[in-house]
């Protein structure tokens, strides 16, 4: 309570009627000297354009799109029985080693709900309809199948890598 008694004394040292020479030198301490502003940029107008493409076709209109080949595409086989590993997503998998007897080669993929499997080249995996094409030691290399934008099937290639 002292504080704030002591501070409103010494605030009320400050005021007053009796700042004439502050307010004067505040008026005329630059009142000869005026700040250079420069001029705004002329603003130049873009000329107008006016398009009118509804008379031409539509780039995007299923006409227009290029599908050839896309019926060569692979295809994936929709009635085929689906394993274990095509329920999860390849990023929900792990990879944590690989067995090699003779020349059969298999991996070790441990799934998210716990359960242990193991992978050959030729089995089913991930949710894109992916097929394994290849085991080295520290990687599964993996072709899946997805939709393009015009319903066409195409191949795009994905790995599992061994987990730390």
């Amino acid at each position: 309570m002292v504080v704030f008694g002591l501070a409103a004394l010494s605030l009320a040292g400050c005021g007053g009627n009796n700042m004439s020479d502050l307010r004067s030198f505040v008026k005329n301490a630059y009142a000869h000297r005026r700040p250079k502003i420069e001029p705004f940029p002329e603003v130049k107008s873009a000329p107008t354009f006016a398009y009118s493409a509804s008379k031409l076709p539509d780039p995007f209109s299923p006409e227009n799109l290029d599908t050839r080949g896309a019926h060569s595409a692979p295809q994936p086989n929709l009635n085929r029985r689906k394993g274990p590993l095509e329920q999860f997503p390849l990023d929900a998998l792990k990879m944590v080693g690989t067995i090699v007897s003779g020349k059969q080669v298999w991996a070790i993929v441990v799934a998210p709900d716990g359960s242990v499997h193991r992978v050959t080249v030729g089995a089913h995996i991930g949710l894109n309809y992916g097929l394994v094409t290849r085991i080295t030691e520290d990687r599964i290399r993996i072709t899946e199948l997805i939709q393009g934008p015009t319903g066409q099937w195409v191949q795009r290639q994905a790995s599992l890598a061994l987990a730390d």
